[in-house]
């Protein structure tokens, strides 16, 4: 075995900065990667370093240089090239992993590196929250993304099993699982399980095993019927023909059974009388009913989701019983006389928006069910210009063609590009990029994935990724599907 030389020795404190830094700081992954390349060319001006794992490099050369390429065809250059840095980065980084890998390093720096983020993320929020602040699931993760620290996350504790004792596997699990509580994080609850099912699979015997898929199984099916149940439309408090015709005060009362959107486990639409709202509200409260707050948001339209969250009805009798607690909260936006955090204000959210889906309503701001319009516009984008696409560059503008051409329904701020790295190929390299990203999953998982449980299972957090985010259109997302994709792989041995 060759002795590393000083090059190759200097080269760990780039990776070092790159693994460290990635949760916390751009300039920290800009400096690694530089420090690293150089070491690498370095390595390579010395000796020739020969390695069996060169096609996924080679088809990883031919995406980039396609997606370069189609700048020529792009409007808007500035766009195009800010991209074409942040990822031609991935590339740098394969190319020097391929010449001075350390992977008797990165799986525990990995580790180490996810634990001291959700850790420090955990701190710092607690601390905000002490000073009285009120945190939303985004605004616990200032640094980058819940999305990255839970792909960070989901390698570190695999990658872990293979170094790490029992204790600190479980302490991981444990701060992992606190992380997606206070977040929110739908990536982060659909990764913790997948996780800790791989761990345990590496750790079990054979006959064991078949007990893990039997009961994974049966704990999935479980989930699904219970989410089916939890789903379904909350039955009307009364037959039809027994809804009360007028309010108290003598007006018509405005009944939808037909639309299903709930709040606490009471119907929306039912026991409506809007005549009444603004008369009732200005004896309780001097903010008028129909004056946007600071997000843009007005008593009109928290209002009747807050009576409902009472089980009320909306009607003047029963603003009047509002308490000063309730009419501040109002005023400050609540939609819920509960207040709920993180993972289960989540899953309230879902489940409204998985309602006004089922009343054909507006996706707008619907995190889940507006990426199906994202996913919508970007398959008639990529159909406009299906063989070369519309370049790099010009994304963006292919996709709000599209939002306009489909006239959707979503509003202008919520149009954004697919959100599907996998459909975002296609939209700017056409069938040909995604020929090519296709050929570099293959080689990928010929040259790495294959030969080791470890690095499939980076691959599978990318594929993952991909399906949900345009992961490769940040920095953070790059060197995070970096380590995801090589961090794991292990150079043959050089011999004299």
């Amino acid at each position: 075995m060759m002795e590393r030389s000083r090059a190759e020795d200097a080269a760990k404190w780039g990776w070092a900065l790159l693994i460290w830094g990635a949760p916390w700081s751009h300039a920290a992954m800009t400096l690694g990667t530089v420090w690293v390349t150089l070491c690498a060319l370095l390595v390579l001006k010395q000796r020739r370093t020969p390695s069996k794992s060169s096609g996924p490099l080679i088809w990883l050369l031919g995406l980039f240089a396609w997606g370069w390429l189609s700048l020529l065809w792009s409007d808007n250059l500035d766009w195009g090239l800010q991209l074409a840095s942040i990822q031609v980065t991935l590339l740098t980084l394969a190319f020097s992993w391929h010449v001075v890998p350390r992977p008797d390093l990165t799986a525990k720096w990995v580790f180490q590196s996810a634990a001291l983020a959700m850790a420090g993320v955990l701190a710092w929020g607690a601390w905000r929250v002490g000073q009285g602040e009120v945190l939303a699931g985004r605004d616990w993760t200032p640094w980058t993304s819940h999305i990255r620290l839970a792909m960070l996350a989901a390698l570190g504790w695999v990658w872990g099993a293979q170094h790490q004792s029992k204790t600190n596997l479980l302490l991981f699990g444990v701060l992992w699982a606190f992380f997606t509580a206070v977040t929110g994080s739908l990536t982060s609850a659909f990764l913790w399980p997948l996780a800790l099912i791989w761990v345990l699979w590496g750790r079990f015997s054979p006959s064991a095993r078949r007990g893990l898929l039997a009961g994974s199984a049966a704990i999935t099916l479980t989930l699904a019927g219970g989410m089916a149940l939890w789903l379904r439309p909350v039955p009307l408090p009364v037959p039809r023909a027994e809804l009360p015709a007028f309010t108290a005060q003598g007006h018509a009362y405005i009944h939808h059974p037909e639309r299903v959107v709930s709040e606490g486990g009471h119907r929306l639409h039912l026991f409506l009388c809007p005549t009444e709202w603004e008369d009732a509200w200005s004896q309780i409260s001097d903010l008028p009913l129909h004056e946007p707050n600071a997000a843009g948001f007005t008593v009109r339209d928290r209002l009747p989701r807050y009576l409902t969250s009472l089980g009320w009805p909306k009607d003047g009798e029963h603003i009047l019983q509002l308490s000063p607690q309730d009419v501040r909260a109002i005023e400050e936006g609540a939609t819920h006389a509960t207040p709920a955090k993180g993972l289960r204000l989540r899953l309230r959210e879902l489940r409204r928006e998985w309602e006004v889906w089922q009343d054909g309503g507006n996706p707008s701001g619907h995190a889940l069910f507006q990426r199906i319009a994202h996913w919508h516009a970007g398959w008639h984008a990529w159909m406009q210009s299906f063989w070369v696409g519309h370049g790099m560059g010009d994304t963006s503008s292919a996709m709000e063609q599209a939002y306009a051409q489909l006239g959707s329904d979503l509003a202008a701020p919520h149009r954004h590009r697919a959100h599907m790295q996998h459909l975002t190929w296609g939209i700017s390299g056409g069938l040909i990029a995604m020929l090519l990203w296709l050929g570099f999953a293959r080689a990928w998982h010929q040259g790495i994935g294959k030969h080791s449980r470890v690095a499939l299972w980076g691959g599978l957090v990318v594929m993952l990724s991909c399906v949900f985010e345009d992961a490769w259109e940040t920095q953070a997302g790059v060197v995070i599907s970096f380590l995801a994709l090589f961090g794991a792989f292990q150079r043959p041995a050089q011999t004299d």
